[in-house]
């Protein structure tokens, strides 16, 4: 069966499904199809993005709750998703790409941070293909933003207009002078240039535990994260790491990252942290406090434990 007959009766079958309402057992006998035909197109209709499921993001979110906190961190926008007692991150990834996509209404430029929660998100974007979308790492750390991490077979990878300008280069380097001259170098320097351009910002949020990423890709042991919490360290951003008033602490190792700087965060529009689990609750408060993020995707429990 050629592609485009098998595309066409997938869009009649969800078309009576979801618009007409038909049943399973109806839509095969209008169709003259066998049930299990009609769910395997169903399935096909999910799997291609012929039918795109969202949810009103407002519906979900308790609103007091959301003007509460906008005003005590003087947040742009925040969203709320409930807590799950696993895969969190599913869902807070699946409201974060819902997100980014309904404030694409033109060609736009995103810059995106390291770590699982961003890959996830970018995995789950399904973006109009009339837009051009470009994509810009804000750090070294190429695995990331690479298809090991994201999932091949998702519009990140397919969609034709896409464009990614990814940083050449490791996250973090065994020297001062290694990272300057990697950060000085022309491949790198004209992507880096390309950062204040962008119209969104995605970033997740790091805590200081052995979940984090920094630990399970071998750039920071168990123990020097100890000693990082001892100096007072409560979470990171773009794999820097800050206090409880979001003041970045003066680390040795700061200077051997191929990143953006943390402080640039400011200075950028739309800036979009994206982070769940109240094992992050420090680490939000800080990154929130020290006015890094405009815009906060949560999950209900974190969202509660910010207010009290």
């Amino acid at each position: 069966m050629n592609m485009s007959h098998e595309k066409d009766t997938a869009v009649k079958v969800a078309w009576k499904y979801y618009n007409e309402g038909l049943t399973q057992t109806e839509i095969a006998k209008a169709l003259n199809l066998s049930r299990m035909k009609v769910i395997k197109y169903l399935e096909f209709a999910k799997k291609n993005h012929i039918i795109q499921f969202k949810i009103d993001l407002e519906q979900i979110s308790d609103m007091d709750l959301q003007i509460k906190l906008m005003e005590k961190f003087n947040l742009d926008d925040i969203y709320i998703v409930p807590s799950a007692n696993d895969n969190s991150i599913d869902s807070i990834t699946i409201a974060a790409a819902q997100y980014i996509e309904d404030r694409i209404t033109s060609d736009t430029m995103i810059n995106i941070g390291y770590g699982e929660t961003v890959s996830r998100t970018l995995g789950r974007l399904n973006i109009s293909t009339k837009y051009k979308v470009t994509f810009v790492s804000l750090s070294g750390g190429v695995k990331f933003y690479m298809p090991t991490a994201i999932d091949q077979a998702s519009d990140y990878y397919t969609n034709p207009n896409y464009k990614h300008y990814i940083l050449p280069s490791p996250l973090m380097v065994s020297s001062d002078s290694l990272a300057e001259s990697l950060v000085n170098e022309q491949s790198i320097t004209d992507i880096l240039e390309m950062i204040p351009y962008s119209n969104l910002t995605v970033i997740g949020v790091g805590a200081l535990n052995e979940k984090a990423t920094l630990v399970k890709e071998g750039l920071i042991s168990i123990r020097e994260m100890e000693i990082l919490k001892s100096h007072g360290a409560v979470g990171d951003l773009l794999s820097q790491f800050y206090d409880i008033q979001g003041e970045v602490l003066d680390l040795s190792l700061h200077n051997r990252l191929v990143s953006t700087e943390v402080q640039l965060l400011k200075s950028l529009n739309n800036v979009v942290a994206v982070a769940c689990g109240i094992e992050k609750k420090e680490a939000i408060i800080g990154a929130l406090k020290g006015g890094y993020i405009d815009i906060l995707i949560t999950d209900e429990n974190v969202a509660r434990s910010l207010i009290e």
